[in-house]
């Protein structure tokens, strides 16, 4: 839940905030009030966003400087133009954004702005920047609006980050010292496409050979220094947009529509390029033991709640960088990266254990075969699928790795 004062002296605008902004997103909530007199007897730590009108009745810029002085983060919005650009200069390093109230069109951008501010608490942004100065600057804008935010001063800072955390965007500049922002560029496309893991550069090499260089190397888009909070500010917010509209789509195209785990295409359009960048790593091939008597005794849709319990137990006992896969009906492939086939062992019994110790409604075991030899993923994955039809041929219930 996002909770939202709005701080405005118009009552009829007040009021059309509050509906625009919890018609249009989940989890909003609005409250309002009309004064600094109100706004002092309000208890502001229970909310985390303020929208404020520059000028209320009781007060010119008491108010905001009130809201500052607690830390709050604040959205200022006004109709005097004038009043607005000299103000603006002011408070610009504090406030997330200005809007002047020009007409009813402005309450879209609005919605979008507090949306994005909304969502931005689950992004991890990385700044890579040698200028302890401009490190510091980019990182007050993209915590003023709610990104959760990681620094490096060098490439070798920004790789151990990326190696400890899941970044969702990476800032860097391309002048630095030992390594250059362009080798960072490189070391991140081998692993990740424009659309898994974006890029924007903010650099003071403005030479257009240089930037058609670094587009061609999957940069998704270019800053120039020196450059102003608004344009850096939008141009992030327009990279995350088009990120989030593309991780909505790969997850419809690559997951599976019952169990929420990766499907089938996704093991042959991703799993491929994924394996490669592991010089250790298991699979387990994982089957229900008697699923069709499962679906033959208790009906189809009791077999699906059993195949989507299972799928969500596997999907809580891995770690953040294995993969769970539903290869075809009753039968889950596990990636397991950085894993010989004794250690995937350990991880299945472990979730074996806990799976016979889970309260189901219906009960039911798997069988497993574990494979980290092969050369290739589908090497591995036959590996794997015969030690599984080895386990079922020896009782079920059991796991293989030999």
């Amino acid at each position: 839940m996002l909770n939202i004062l709005v701080i405005e002296d118009s009552n009829t605008y007040a009021k059309l905030i509050k509906f625009h902004l919890e018609k249009n997103i989940v989890g909003v909530r609005c409250d309002i009030v009309s004064s600094f007199e109100e706004l002092k007897k309000s208890d502001i730590n229970k909310y985390e966003l303020f929208i404020v009108d520059m000028i209320l009745i009781d007060s010119e810029k008491e108010h905001i400087d009130y809201l500052l002085k607690n830390n709050k983060k604040i959205i200022l919005m006004t109709q005097y133009r004038d009043k607005f650009f000299r103000e603006k200069l002011k408070y610009d390093f504090f406030i997330i954004d200005y809007i002047l109230k020009d007409d009813i069109s402005i309450l879209n951008y609005l919605k979008r702005i507090v949306k994005r501010f909304y969502k931005n608490r689950f992004l991890n942004v990385l700044v890579v920047e040698d200028s302890l100065t401009v490190r510091n600057l980019e990182k007050r804008y993209l915590t003023l609006f709610n990104f959760n935010v990681f620094t490096a001063k060098d490439v070798k800072e920004a790789i151990k980050v990326l190696k400890k955390e899941s970044i969702n965007l990476i800032i860097t500049d391309l002048t630095m010292p030992n390594i250059s922002g362009e080798e960072l560029i490189k070391f991140v496309r081998e692993k990740y496409l424009m659309e898994e893991l974006p890029i924007m550069v903010v650099s003071s090499n403005n030479e257009k050979d240089k930037l058609i260089e670094i587009l061609k190397l999957g940069v998704n888009d270019f800053l120039t220094k020196p450059f102003l909070k608004e344009e850096f500010l939008i141009r992030v917010l327009n990279i995350v947009d088009i990120y989030e509209v593309l991780r909505k789509y790969e997850d419809s195209m690559f997951k599976d529509g019952l169990t929420g785990v990766y499907n089938r295409l996704f093991l042959e359009n991703k799993l491929d390029d994924i394996f490669s960048q592991h010089s250790q790593k298991s699979i387990v091939m994982l089957d229900i033991d008697f699923f069709k008597k499962i679906n033959d005794t208790y009906g189809h849709q009791i077999g699906d709640e059993v195949l989507k319990e299972l799928a969500s137990l596997l999907t809580r006992s891995i770690r953040k960088n294995d993969f769970v896969i539903r290869y075809g009906g009753e039968e889950f492939l596990i990636y397991l990266p950085f894993t010989d086939k004794k250690d995937a062992y350990l991880i299945v019994s472990k979730i074996k254990e806990i799976l016979r110790k889970l309260e189901k409604a219906v009960p039911y075991t798997f069988s497993a075969g574990i494979a980290d030899e092969g050369e290739t993923l589908a090497q591995m994955i036959k590996i794997a699928d015969n030690r599984l039809y080895k386990a079922k041929k020896e009782g079920r219930n059991r796991i293989v790795y030999e």
